[in-house]
């Protein structure tokens, strides 16, 4: 039996915890990880380190229609962490780079989407901010982990919470037994 397959999405924020610690909990939750990047979170989180763990390259920018492998199709996606500009773009639908095309394609296909935002307290604030995620909370296969009272850079969850909520996305059941 072949394990599901989990998208995860990073982008040019900072996480609180390594991307890889990350990447571990989720394949030991019985997932097969494949990890997409937009241009700029390449500067973030290490794409060598990400091939390494999941045995694949990490997916920056769309193929050529007949060149190249495609993914393999996603039973959820993690989009963690999502910075301030992807978090927006993803709500209005702008797929100008490769994981935010994806997220949107995704969510139109209904799989499970977990996002984790993660930007600065000033940039939280903004209206755009706070309507895009009333956007997403608003999509039916998307779940926001976002705590606008929590203080602090560092809003996100635990990587287990997220681990725990990927798997709450895809119906509560561990990975391996679905």
């Amino acid at each position: 039996m072949s394990l599901p397959v989990c998208y995860l999405v990073v982008s040019a924020a900072s996480a609180p915890e390594p991307i890889t610690d990350l990447v571990r909990l989720l394949q030991a939750d019985g997932w097969r990880v494949a990890a997409l990047s937009t241009p700029l979170g390449t500067r973030f989180h290490d794409p060598g380190e990400l091939e390494s763990l999941t045995g694949e390259p990490v997916r920056v920018r769309f193929r050529l229609p007949g060149t190249g492998e495609s993914l393999p199709p996603p039973d959820a996606v993690l989009a963690c962490p999502l910075s301030f500009n992807s978090v927006n773009k993803f709500a209005l639908g702008l797929a100008d780079n490769f994981a935010v095309g994806v997220l949107c394609e995704m969510a139109g296909y209904g799989v499970p989407t977990v996002v984790v935002p993660q930007c600065k307290p000033q940039l939280a604030a903004h209206p755009a901010f706070r309507r895009s995620l009333e956007t997403l909370r608003a999509m039916p296969p998307v779940t926001v982990l976002h705590d606008p009272g929590a203080s602090g850079e560092h809003r996100a969850p635990s990587w287990r919470e997220v681990v725990a909520a990927v798997r709450a996305a895809h119906g509560d059941r561990p990975a391996g037994g679905s």
